[in-house]
């Protein structure tokens, strides 16, 4: 088994600026993740708010982020956590390929996208299907598309999609929650049509999806598409963290000022946290302080 004073779970920005911020301090640490580093800034289009970045694509600033850790030594390694357990003041991770101990863990998983459930979504997953516009927007060249969903990212997919398809449907379900200038941008483009109050009841096709059954004001109606945007809900990744009994609201893990849990020695930052604001921003100094106290924790172990 393979020792470290902190293990790092997830490899977004929150999970990549923790891992700096411990390897700056000396300490042994590695971060894991199922997907390549970067996490959900791979499928960012294009970042406007980020200080001293703007309008970065998110590939560009994940591998600026991944360049700058592995300058400094961190160690960043494929793992699908499956668990984690304490036993005295050590952490056991593991994953599908090995298991690591830690005086400390820091989870920085982010979120995943929730299914609505709905006929036809599974059914059609991959074949019109899509929870990522930048992975598969391009496909979709020429065509018509719906984006369903009410917060940022399905703003920021949408307008990127305005770019790539010959018309977006924008079916959201609650009054949009974006800013203003991107509600403008989205607004402003001549191929986005927006239905409010909108619900996606099935998604119909043959071989591939060719439309949508949605209800809007209590009337149903379908819309012909080539495919379907589903960025709607939302869940927390940390299902891997059920035998420590972290204290959690509907998965979301609560932490304090410190970003400690409840459980000594186990940090969180990022999206995976109940909190009101997900952006890379606070994402990034949530990091900053849960690796500070990681580090204090561990040398308190050790005097």
């Amino acid at each position: 088994m393979k020792e470290f004073d902190c293990v790092v779970v997830g490899a977004g920005i929150a999970g990549i600026t923790a891992g700096i911020y411990l390897k700056r301090s000396n300490l042994s640490c590695i971060v894991l993740d199922k997907d390549a580093p970067g996490g959900k800034l791979n499928n960012i289009h294009r970042i406007d708010n980020y200080p001293g970045t703007p309008k970065i694509a998110g590939p560009e600033l994940a591998m600026a982020l991944v360049n700058q850790a592995m300058e400094l030594g961190v160690n960043l390694d494929y793992g699908a956590v499956s668990e984690v357990k304490k036993e005295g003041d050590l952490f056991t991770v593991v994953t599908d390929i090995d298991s690591y101990q830690a005086k400390s863990v820091i989870i920085t998983t982010g979120i995943e996208n929730k299914k609505l459930g709905v006929p036809g979504e599974d059914k059609f997953n991959g074949k019109g299907v899509s929870y990522c516009a930048t992975c598969d927007g391009n496909f979709f060249k020429g065509k018509k598309v719906v984006v369903y969903g009410f917060k940022d990212h399905a703003v920021e997919d949408a307008i990127y999609l305005s770019g790539l398809a010959s018309d977006v449907y924008v079916l959201a379900p609650e009054a949009l929650q974006t800013t203003e200038a991107h509600q403008n941008e989205l607004l402003g483009a001549a191929n986005v049509q927006l239905f409010e109050n909108a619900k996606i009841l099935e998604i119909c096709g043959d071989t591939v999806v060719k439309s949508v059954r949605y209800e809007k004001d209590g009337v149903e109606a379908e819309l012909d598409t080539d495919a379907v945007f589903q960025l709607y809900g939302e869940k927390s990744s940390s299902m891997f963290l059920s035998s420590l009994g972290v204290d959690s609201n509907k998965g979301f893990i609560k932490v304090d000022s410190g970003m400690c849990t409840n459980v000594p020695g186990l940090y969180a930052a990022g999206d995976v946290l109940d909190k009101r604001l997900r952006q890379l921003v606070n994402a990034a100094g949530e990091a900053s302080v849960a690796a500070t106290m990681a580090i204090a924790y561990v040398h308190s172990l050790k005097k």
